[in-house]
């Protein structure tokens, strides 16, 4: 069938480890026969959509039901889920033109704790200065121009102290592309955003959006929003919670062609180092959709190097909230800054 063959020529372009497609075609109709008699509550099933796009579609092969998967295709004793705590860097690039350079606007990590419940979206906003070897003192998104996806990767580690486990690649494009074959996202906006680019307004409240309309939003740090970046920032957080409650709204696992359709989806590229794929999966599953928290700086630092403008971070807070990144104590961490933490 021409959707298997789509689907075998994605999973090769992510990663040898991709699982054998006949099984998991007969995985697939077992347990979307089981859905239709039973729904239930969501978990990041739902937030593997979401860590999203990141982990990125793939991981919606086994949304709310790995084990069923992984019994079905009979590799309960090869898959193993990566213990400990996580960081998956989600890298949103930007790139205008066909030449253009692209840039890491969005800047996100993914943290998982040990105790596999919760997931943490740290915002890192693009105009921090960091050292790059080689190119002095630069903007932080300059770091994925100069040196790709492993220059991101490497000025993240430097910054915060923690290690980076795997990185997603997403290009705003694929955004509009996953957004649409969903049939748009939920996004709750707290205040009204006009854009900067082409003057559509986004009123506050929950509204349904279109891939075109969500791919303008995360680009916008003007129209009416006090804290420009670190704004965009948190808009880019609640598109991910989106995808999360649109994840759960949909059975995608009873939609093969819809499967298809989403992991060859051009744009994200996913770099798992050492880690299955399968076993990502396996890991994200226990993850509480209801336990995403979106963190990020809430106001700007502006700082001028050489007569060209950049943000710092935070001198007595950022190092705190890297320290417990290092330490996995996020929660302690949130409840003692909750002016860091994305409201709904």
């Amino acid at each position: 069938m021409i959707e298997e063959e789509l689907l075998r020529d994605a999973f090769a372009r992510h990663e040898e480890q991709a699982p054998p497609l006949d099984p998991l075609r007969r995985a697939i109709d077992a347990l979307a026969t089981r859905r239709r008699r039973r729904r239930t509550a969501t978990r990041t099933g739902a937030a593997a959509v979401a860590v999203a796009i990141a982990l990125a579609v793939p991981v919606q092969l086994w949304r709310g039901g790995v084990a069923d998967y992984v019994a079905a295709i009979g590799v309960e004793s090869s898959v193993v889920a990566p213990e400990g705590p996580l960081n998956l860097l989600l890298l949103g690039l930007d790139q205008r033109g066909d030449m253009g350079e692209a840039r890491s606007d969005t800047i996100m990590l993914v943290h998982l704790p040990a105790d596999g419940t919760a997931a943490y979206l740290i915002s890192i906003e693009r105009d921090v200065a960091v050292e790059i070897p080689g190119e002095g003192r630069r903007k932080i998104n300059g770091a994925y121009t100069a040196g790709g996806a492993q220059g991101a990767r490497q000025a993240v580690e430097r910054l915060t102290g923690v290690s980076v486990d795997a990185v997603a690649e997403v290009k705003f494009s694929a955004l509009r592309e996953v957004t649409d074959a969903l049939g748009g996202l939920p996004v709750c906006l707290p205040q009204r955003v006009t854009s900067h680019h082409t003057g559509k307004v986004y009123p506050a409240g929950c509204q349904g959006y279109t891939g075109t309309q969500v791919a303008d939003l995360v680009r916008q740090r003007w129209g009416g929003l006090a804290h420009g970046a670190y704004d965009r920032d948190r808009i880019g957080q609640r598109v991910l919670l989106g995808l999360v409650k649109k994840a759960g709204d949909r059975a995608l696992l009873s939609d093969f062609a819809m499967v298809s359709r989403l992991v060859s989806t051009p744009g994200i590229t996913l770099h798992t180092g050492d880690l299955s794929l399968l076993g990502l999966a396996v890991r994200l599953d226990r993850v509480d959709a209801a336990h995403i928290v979106g963190v990020s700086q809430p106001t700007f630092l502006p700082v001028t190097y050489g007569g060209f403008p950049f943000e710092k971070l935070d001198p007595q807070v950022a190092p705190k909230l890297f320290a417990a990144l290092r330490d996995d104590t996020m929660n302690d961490f949130i409840s003692t800054h909750p002016d860091w933490v994305l409201q709904e």
